[in-house]
């Protein structure tokens, strides 16, 4: 609500209401029509309920009390758990202090319009979630949704709602999902998933001496919006941390009985990204952007909002990679905002290179940029194309969060003059299902049976066998190996899209029970024409839309290749890019060195990082790569001196935190090497190497009862290596994703027809 905002008085009229208030030292006036009015009474309505609700209700004290008198408290003292969120208090909160969004929406109008067709406010009532949870409480009990309510449904988690018998039945919190007052009610974060967070006393107004008052007025709020300020925001609504509170998740021992599992940690990839400036180690330099700069830009209003800014606001919708929900309540808006989000250059795609194999020749010949290149074609010839996938714009991975369950690939096409297809990978089946051998970005959940974990069933999950995804700001490449058929018409045309759904056809047919075409975003498309006989180069348009230089496309392949591990071909690669652009040129000899680490040609990536630092004194990536040099060569106290400069830069880099810590076990200074962990430890409290080392230093120290501790932690976080032969089954008995998880692979197309493919959306 703006600064000194106050009800001036309303129109005489029915048809309006006019409002004033003060906002910049100005006066601004606004006239609302008659459905304001109507959304007023609904909401006095609806509060007389609340406010009587309240006063017939003992203290917090006292409904704590009767909760925890016949509460499950199977997880032992901490009633929230196996989430890792909790109160202020460590008690439960009363059901009326999580007032129903509808108290926010006539000041708020816009944003409480955008939240309604959210994925925060659909996060619990939406059916996809709820079949999942339904499982959930089938198979283990409702207990065990404290893990997953924490995020989608806080009020029932907080409230004690979470347990058999409970003392109250109605729930008109679940239609709030994650409701206005339960997310600006957050006060602290812990960097843990899944709801790592620390919820305070929902208010509406805090008086400077702290006191917090929930039952009031418009014009109480109005008459004191700094209180309502302090009651609704602070700095740490606007921090990563706090959406990485639910944006990053973890399979608890509790929920399995089994082991700690990682799923997501989109918090600490952003950390780590280039976006962040918290890392000199990403292959581009960005400028900042968080998670709301990103999700919450700012748009003018439509309907009336008291919060606005110059007419702005900043969007509630979070529009992301959720197509799912506005599709399955008709929301055109929500949905529009996502494929605009989706569509808007997050990703590229291109079509960088071709091996040419004569037919009966026993060498390819590589060919790149294929549009930029002098080539020939014949028919017989068999071609491979390199395709590159960038994540480019993406604080995080891509895709990001639970890629067991909704799937991103690639889908090319080879076809003829007259547009006939010709072959075909990533193409959508006619039941609506995936072709099993596309190039694909998913996670395969694996059950301690060996079967394939298909329907989300986390609880279950003993292994994953694939986890693909591309980095911010690196990249992929798919390869695509065909023959140049004898009749083309004179050229094929290559074409490759990465496409995104949400979710799975066969979890999303399980959660509805039905057979739905959901929509399929096409997030970036490449093409390429192939003609028969001599090739050109074609033309560089700099002004065209997507233009991409060389150097960059170079660059992108050598990321994609060192990514897949051959390390020789990317310091070939890198070693062009640095004669093709000056001012990337000290990032290039970086990239060229770390590939000829990786070959142990540490010499040779000696002399170019020495160089790097000539052209750019300030290149903490250079320098970084120095320290590694120098340890190699055992120069440690050169090594430490440069990793301290990386660190007065970098104060929050934690590869050079955890190299200095190694630097310092390796000089037996333990203290000093225990500081190191504890400030990685500090910034993701769940590292598995941080505790690793942790638990040697206390060792070696004689703290053998915080070793142990630190052990504890270490055998829950790590990979559990008995696990890994149900991986390796599995993957032996599905050739199709055997495929998808090893780094380096070729996609064979098959010459016959491809099967009709569904409808496309």
């Amino acid at each position: 609500m703006s600064l000194g905002a106050k009800i001036s008085g309303t129109g005489r009229s029915l048809g309006t209401v006019t409002v004033m208030w003060e906002q910049s030292g100005k006066v601004r006036l606004a006239r609302r029509s008659l459905v304001c009015l109507i959304a007023l009474g609904a909401f006095f309505a609806a509060w007389t309920v609340v406010r009587s609700a309240a006063g017939n209700g003992s203290d917090a004290e006292s409904y704590h009390d009767k909760v925890a008198a016949s509460y499950d408290w199977r997880f032992g003292p901490n009633p929230f758990a196996p989430s890792n969120a909790t109160t202020e208090t460590g008690k439960f909160i009363p059901p009326e202090k999580f007032i129903s969004s509808t108290r926010c929406m006539h000041c708020h109008t816009d944003v409480h319009a955008q939240w309604l067709q959210s994925a925060h406010r659909n996060a619990f009532r939406e059916p996809f979630y709820q079949k999942n949870v339904k499982d959930l409480i089938a198979q283990r009990g409702i207990a065990y949704t404290r893990h997953c309510e924490s995020c989608h449904n806080p009020a029932a988690l907080f409230t004690g709602a979470l347990t058999p018998n409970p003392v109250f039945k109605d729930r008109p919190f679940d239609e709030d999902g994650v409701s206005c007052i339960a997310c600006h009610s957050i006060q602290a974060v812990n960097g843990k998933g899944i709801g790592g967070y620390v919820m305070g006393e929902p208010a509406l107004l805090v008086r400077e001496d702290g006191t917090k008052l929930l039952n009031v007025t418009d014009q109480e709020i109005l008459n004191d919006v700094p209180s309502h300020r302090r009651a609704m925001m602070r700095p740490l609504l606007k921090s990563p941390w706090f959406c990485a509170a639910c944006h990053k998740s973890q399979v608890p021992r509790e929920l399995n009985d089994y082991k700690f599992i990682r799923t997501f940690p989109l918090g600490d990839e952003w950390q780590m990204s280039s976006f962040s400036k918290e890392s000199p180690h990403p292959f581009y330099v960005r400028d900042r952007a968080t998670c709301a700069s990103c999700h919450m830009q700012r748009e003018p209003v439509k309907l009336f909002d008291v919060s606005a800014k110059n007419g702005m606001i900043a969007s509630h919708r979070w529009a992301a990679a959720n197509t799912a929900i506005p599709y399955f309540y008709g929301w055109q808006e929500q949905l529009a905002a996502v494929q605009k989000f989706l569509e808007n250059d997050v990703v590229g795609v291109d079509i960088f290179a071709i091996r040419r194999q004569p037919r009966g020749a026993s060498q390819e010949e590589f060919i790149a940029p294929v549009n930029r290149s002098h080539f020939v074609i014949e028919p017989g010839d068999t071609i491979t194309a390199d395709v590159v996938i960038t994540n480019k714009n993406i604080g995080h991975s891509f895709p990001p969060e639970l890629r067991d369950f909704y799937e991103a690939y690639v889908e090319f096409t080879v076809s003829d003059a007259a547009g006939r297809t010709l072959y075909q990978s990533g193409f959508i089946k006619p039941d609506g299902y995936l072709d099993e051998s596309a190039h694909n970005y998913k996670t395969y959940l694996v059950m301690a049976d060996g079967t394939f974990n298909d329907k989300h069933m986390i609880w279950k999950t003993r292994v994953v066998a694939q986890n693909n995804q591309i980095h911010s700001g690196r990249s992929d490449v798919a390869r695509y190996r065909f023959t140049i058929p004898k009749e083309t018409g004179g050229l094929v045309r290559l074409t490759a899209r990465v496409r995104y759904r949400r979710f799975t056809r066969v979890y999303q047919d399980y959660a509805l029970g039905k057979a739905v075409d959901y929509p399929i975003v096409t997030m970036a498309t490449a093409e390429c024409v192939l003609r028969i006989g001599e090739n050109y180069p074609q033309p560089v348009d700099p002004t065209a839309k997507g233009f991409m230089p060389d150097w960059r496309r170079w660059n992108n392949y050598g990321i994609a290749v060192l990514e897949q591990k051959q390390y020789a071909l990317a310091a070939e690669v890198f070693a062009r890019v640095i004669e093709m652009d000056e001012k990337y040129r000290p990032m290039a000899k970086v990239n060229r060195a770390l590939a000829l680490i990786e070959l142990d040609r540490w010499d040779e990536a000696a002399e170019l990082v020495d160089s790097a630092l000539r052209d750019d004194p300030t290149n903490m990536r250079a320098l970084f790569q120095r320290a590694r040099i120098r340890i190699k060569r055992g120069e440690l106290q050169a090594a430490e001196e440069d990793l301290r400069r990386v660190l007065e830069a970098y104060p929050r880099d934690r590869i050079t935190l955890q190299q200095m810590g190694e630097l310092m076990k390796i000089k037996h200074d333990y203290q000093a090497a225990r500081e190191y962990y504890e400030r990685i430890l500090a910034i993701d409290p769940e590292d598995t190497g941080a505790h690793y080392n942790m638990m040697l230093i206390y060792r070696k120290l004689g703290m053998n009862k915080e070793a142990q501790y630190h052990a504890r932690i270490f055998a829950d976080l790590k990979d559990d290596p008995s696990a890994l032969h149900i991986a390796a089954d599995f993957l032996r008995r599905h050739a199709e994703m055997k495929a998808e998880s090893v780094p380096f692979h070729v996609h064979d197309l098959d010459a016959s027809p491809p099967p009709l493919v569904a409808k496309s959306h």
